[in-house]
């Protein structure tokens, strides 16, 4: 009896375990159920505040600028280029200074459970020169004045007066020889009643 004898086969290498796919699948799922999530999530809150949020855009008198903006979670009240008048400042206005035009604004914010923020900020000019303006500033504001400074990095001078709730600031510079007069004031908390 012949026996056919037939080469040895070489052994077949194992086949290597295919779980990379899946954990890629399942990443890939994943990140599209997060998409998707986000997206519905993101569409529902434009949905929502495009119904809750009110935003009211005026012109007042002399050109000012109103603008009113409701929310479920607070108020945004803007008013630019209307009057700021010294009472609202709560800092003296230099006699004979010329408010500049469009650049003055009042600010209320109102967050419910947070403190309400309210900015008042206007400039003036005047013809007379920086020193005599800064005297003026000096023996009005005097010691009130939390910090001073004779030249910040825009070369003008700073009189600063922070308290508890208010924060206010007096900036001079010069102006072709006469003086600019900045005057800032920030409070927090309820609503000053006149």
């Amino acid at each position: 009896m012949a026996t056919s004898s037939q080469p040895p086969r070489p052994p077949i290498p194992p086949s290597l375990p295919r779980t990379g796919s899946h954990l890629v699948a399942i990443a890939l799922l994943t990140l599209a159920l997060i998409v998707l999530v986000a997206g519905l999530a993101v569409w529902t809150s434009l949905r929502f505040l495009s119904r809750t949020v009110q935003v009211q855009v005026g012109e007042g008198t002399g050109g000012k600028k109103e603008i009113a903006l409701k929310t479920p979670v607070g108020s945004l009240d803007l008013d630019i280029g209307g009057e700021v008048d010294e009472a609202r400042l709560a800092l003296p206005v230099y006699p004979g200074a010329k408010r500049v035009k469009k650049e003055g604004a009042t600010v209320n914010l109102d967050l419910p459970g947070e403190a309400s923020v309210r900015v008042a900020a206007a400039a003036f000019e005047t013809p007379d020169r920086l020193e005599k303006v800064k005297e003026f500033y000096k023996e009005r504001l005097g010691s009130a004045v939390t910090k001073f400074t004779e030249r910040n990095q825009e070369g003008k001078t700073v009189f600063e007066i922070k308290r508890r709730g208010e924060e206010k600031a007096v900036e001079l510079g010069d102006v072709g020889g006469g003086t600019r007069i900045e005057l800032a004031r920030v409070t927090h908390g309820p609503e000053e009643t006149n």
